[in-house]
Order: C-alpha cells, then structure tokens, then sequence
C-alpha cells in the first residue's frame, strides 16, 4: 500500500519520500505522503500509518471529502461506522444503492427530481445491472435507507442537509403511490405442495455427495417459524435441553439486530427434526460444506434459498417463498390455539399487531403433519 522513494536536493542532501495510495473497489481514491531526512523514520512513519488506517478506515474520507461528500462515499463512510450494528439485508441494499445514478450526487445537493428518478429508473428496471422492476414498497425501503445515511451526515457529521425537502419528496411519492408500505402477504403451502417438496428434497438426500438435508430443513423452518438466516445461525451451545429453548442471536429488528438476543420455545413437533438434523451422518454430510460445526445447520442461507427456488420451479409451485414457511408455521400454531403470547414465544414477533392476520384464521380441514412423513425421513438413514 505505501512506497519510499529516494530523491537528492540541489544542495546534495537526501531525502526520503513517503507515500500512502489507496485505489479500492469500495473506496474512494485516497493519497497521502510526507519527506523524511531517514529512510528508517520514513519506514515506520509508513507502517504506523498504515496500521491507522487499517483500524480507522473514517481517515479515508478527510474533510474535503466530507464537504462534497456523494451519496455513494456517505454509504462507505456510514458503513464504516455503523455498518456492525445491521443485518445482511440492509447492508446489501445500501451498497446496492451506490450503483444508482443518485449516489453520484452531492449528498447536500440532492433534490425531489433526483428522488423521482431514482423511483422511475428503478420502476423499469436497469438492464446494464440485470435489475428488473421492483415494487413499490421496496423503493419505500430503499428510500428509508438514503433517508437513514443523511440523518447520520446532518447529526453525525455537521452536514448542513435539508431533510424536510427529502421527508417532503418521499411524502408526495407516498400519495402518488409510487412508493408503498408492503402489503401483507397470505401466500401459505399447499399440503400437496409440502409434500411434493418433501419428496423431491428426500430423493436428492439419496445421492451421497448432497450436503443438504432440504427434506429436512423446510419442516424445521415450519416447525421453529424461524427464518433463512435465523436457521443457519443457530448455535448448539444456546440450547436449553431442560427449558426446551433456544437462542436466536441478533434477530432481525427495524433499530438494530446487533446484540438483540431472544429465546424461542422448542415444540416437541419441531424437537423431532433438532434430532433428526442431529443424527451423526447428517452432520457429517452438512459439515463438508466447511461451516462451522458449532451450529444445527452448518449451512449457507443463500444456497437453501436457492435450492428452495430452484425446486419449486422444477416442481410447477408458483410464488412460494421460503419465508412463506415461516408464515405457515405461525398459521398452524394459531389453529392449534395458540394465544398471541404464545405464538410470540415460538416465532419471536415485537409486535401482536403482526400477528393479528393469525388469529382470525379458520382452521383448515387437514394439514399434512410430522407424522405422516416418516416414509420420507425414515428411508434417508
């Protein structure tokens, strides 16, 4: 990253220059460098300040970069500083964000027009990025997010930012509903469905070098309510054998995931696949995909999505997502009985207002159960 270079005065003296240059990807273009009488105090000059930046990457963004700050260097200095305290998603959403024109802009000089853009060029999609359209409320979030990194620069960093022009762009966007909160989403399994994908993910399990269990995976998703990343995170430690619970780490949370632990209850239904996914040759398959071996599910979060969407389109299942597995878990708990307490024990919800779709649901007649699937666990081991 640095260089000493030797260069020798009119008068004959020599003089060792030193010189910082950073061209990363995911940072802007930064250069420093200062003359030494000793090529020695030079070297440590060097390494000193390397280790600096290596441990204050905010030295990056110095304060001519912070008076014309883009949106796109904000996010990199937001995420410097904050970045640990949030989850996967919205960490990928806002270096999503710096690929768009309006990252370009000087964060104090963006504007209602560069807003509208922004919402227009994402509502037709952006082929050169292979983006398609996206739906109003993910422009709602996204917006949030830019919305998040300006009130940081106006607080944070005495940024003069003029935040009611943004609230009021977003507002008349809101009325012309081109952006939206998300809907509600009612999409659940089919018991021909949870089947079809239970035997489907079964016969896989039958070629030895398959290193995941599906046929397993989505009735511990079911069973726990838990979501995608939650599975793979959990750790065997933070079980509670005589408690029957288990702690999830950094739930997923609008203010913060970062230390926001919580316990949830282990049904005996969901007790059945833990000892299931426990047994030695299962792990032993899972753990060759080199995650650690101190969690259930040693396993990566995206390739369960994948293989999930992957089935479904094999299998002719329209719009069923793995999170809808979630969704059918807390169904089940509430016409089982479940109070809205109750069912926040197992699923870890805030709020009861998001459970209240739940608890007016008519039992269905028949739900295929853990029972009736021991053909298909069985006959894997």
């Amino acid at each position: 990253m640095g260089t000493i270079t030797q260069r020798k005065l009119v008068n004959g003296a020599i003089r060792f220059r030193a010189e910082i240059r950073i061209n990363r990807k995911d940072l802007p273009a930064y250069k420093e460098s200062k003359t030494f009488g000793s090529k020695r105090v030079a070297t440590n000059w060097l390494v000193q300040r390397e280790t600096e930046i290596e441990q204050n990457p905010e030295i990056l963004f110095g304060q001519e970069d912070i008076i014309d700050l883009t949106l796109s260097n904000a996010i990199l200095k937001y995420l410097a500083e904050v970045g640990s305290e949030y989850g996967r998603t919205k960490i990928y959403s806002l270096k999503l964000i710096q690929k768009f024109p309006i990252a370009r802009h000087i964060i104090t000089k963006i504007k209602a027009t560069h807003i509208a853009e922004h919402v227009a060029l994402r509502k037709v999609g952006i082929d050169s990025l292979g983006l398609t359209p996206v739906a109003s409320s993910t422009l709602q979030h996204e917006l949030l997010h830019i919305r998040g990194v300006l009130s940081h620069a106006a607080v944070m960093w005495d940024i003069d930012i003029d935040l009611n022009a943004f609230d009021k762009a977003t507002s008349q966007l809101r009325k012309t509903r081109q952006i939206s909160s998300s809907q509600k989403r009612d999409r659940l399994p089919t018991n021909e469905e949870l089947l079809a994908l239970t035997k489907y993910f079964a016969q896989k399990w039958h070629n030895a070098t398959y290193s995941y269990p599906m046929h397993l995976i989505i009735w511990f998703a079911i069973y726990s309510c838990r979501r995608e990343a939650e599975i793979t995170r959990m750790e065997l430690g933070d079980f509670d054998s005589y408690n029957h619970s288990w702690k999830i780490r950094d739930l997923k949370n609008p203010t913060g995931s970062k230390g926001n632990h919580k316990d949830f209850n282990v049904l005996p239904s969901c007790q059945k696949i833990v000892e299931l996914l426990s047994k030695i040759e299962v792990r032993e398959r899972m753990l060759k995909r080199g995650y650690s071996e101190n969690n259930l599910i040693p396993l990566s979060p995206k390739t369960i999505g994948g293989e999930f969407r992957k089935a479904c389109k094999l299998l002719g299942i329209d719009d069923l997502k793995f999170h809808d597995l979630r969704h059918e878990g807390c169904t089940r708990l509430a016409e089982q009985g479940f109070t809205i307490p109750q069912i926040q024990q197992v699923s870890l919800h805030d709020s009861w207002g998001s459970l209240e779709r739940y608890v007016s649901v008519k039992k269905r007649k028949a739900v295929v159960m853990i029972e009736q699937l021991d053909e298909f666990f069985d006959e894997t081991y």
